[in-house]
């Protein structure tokens, strides 16, 4: 479910969440509300932090390569999601002359980690290799 809401984020969308099993009440959340049960609504949280430290207009959808969809503001910001993908590293290109701060977040574990310098232009960036990773960067301000 987490990763449907990360999906739909990323790619513009809107998702809901709707839990439509039987419970010992016998009431169906999306319909009647109350308990949210499992582990996504925490997970689904977790990227409404991550939506909200971002730009106050919000997220655009952004020209992607084959592999990894990506949103954010055009030079300001941008946060890409691997999903299922497992990559060790990604290439990224960006326009040199702008540096980024580059954060990977582990969207099942719900950890940020902010690498130790800033990057522009063309660079690799090593990733664990697990899947529900994202990357953030954020533009260094002079």
């Amino acid at each position: 479910m987490a990763r449907r809401f990360w999906e739909g984020a990323i790619r513009g969308g809107y998702v809901g969440h709707g839990e439509t099993y039987l419970n010992p009440e016998q009431t169906l959340w999306w319909s009647k509300g109350g308990e949210l049960r499992g582990t996504s609504p925490e997970r689904i949280g977790f990227l409404r932090k991550i939506m909200e430290e971002g730009p106050a207009e919000g997220l655009n959808p952004l020209p992607s390569d084959w592999d990894v969809p990506r949103a954010g503001v055009d030079g300001l910001y941008y946060l890409y999601y691997f999903g299922f993908n497992q990559p060790k590293f990604r290439e990224f290109r960006h326009r040199p002359g702008i540096q980024y701060w580059v954060d990977i977040i582990d969207t099942w574990n719900m950890t940020v980690c902010r690498l130790d310098r800033a990057y522009e232009g063309t660079f690799r960036i090593e990733l664990p290799g697990r899947p529900y990773m994202a990357v953030r960067m954020t533009r260094k301000e002079e």
